[in-house]
């Protein structure tokens, strides 16, 4: 089975410590979101793919050729237009008819990523009482079945987590621009066109820290290093 990691951003809200590193790579208690993604990948995984694009000659000489002896391949985001237009970029060289599609800047768990890989379509979601307004899933006997729009601070939701296993009818669906965005498309905005007829079991996240703000990255540190 592939794995689709999506390591191509810039990684603006970490500046200054992006500005020379990609943020993937960034350490956190010694090691970068992708390296320790990579280290707990589910054994059916046997083909990294890895889409890249800003400082993306610092993650080729880090990961190199293969990990742990599976294949790493190469796919460059020229133009860095959201977690949709990542995913379409690395069409073409998708070979498995079910595949893992996971953001490189997020820290998993690995018995969530394993439970995962057994769904025939499925995706990680953290239920939280949200910070700030955000699209959750409505989810209902275990699967999601759509995206509930603009959730209100302190409502609790489904959080999408960026961890999806998925099948090429993905890439049949419209491209949906991100909320807020005119030049960003939504990988996770796309697939209720595809829940109307397919079920996406949802995988409650036992662990799962987003690394994107210098605040988060600091929870991170601790909650790694205890």
């Amino acid at each position: 089975m592939d794995v689709v990691i999506m390591a191509a951003g810039k990684g603006t809200r970490l500046r200054p410590l992006t500005d020379t590193t990609p943020k993937p790579l960034v350490p956190i208690h010694g090691r970068g979101t992708l390296l320790r993604l990579l280290d707990v990948l589910p054994e059916e995984i046997d083909r990294i793919i890895v889409v890249v694009g800003y400082l993306q000659e610092q993650i080729r000489t880090a990961l190199g050729a293969s990990w742990n002896g599976k294949p790493v391949v190469y796919v460059e985001q020229t133009t860095l237009n959201g977690t949709g237009g990542a995913l379409r970029a690395a069409e073409s060289v998708i070979v498995s008819d079910r595949f893992l599609v996971i953001n490189g800047d997020d820290v998993y768990a690995a018995e969530d990523l394993q439970a995962l890989v057994r769904c025939h379509r499925g995706l990680i979601a953290a239920k939280q009482v949200l910070p700030r307004p955000l699209d959750t899933w409505e989810v209902r006997d275990g699967a999601a079945l759509r995206m509930t729009k603009a959730v209100p601070t302190g409502a609790e939701g489904w959080v999408n987590t960026g961890a999806y296993l998925l099948g090429k009818d993905w890439f049949l669906t419209t491209p949906v621009l991100t909320p807020g965005k005119t030049d960003e498309y939504s990988l996770p905005h796309a697939l209720p066109e595809l829940m109307a007829n397919t079920r996406f079991e949802v995988i409650p996240a036992t662990r799962w820290m987003m690394c994107g703000t210098p605040e988060e990255l600091a929870a991170c540190t601790r909650a790694l290093a205890s």
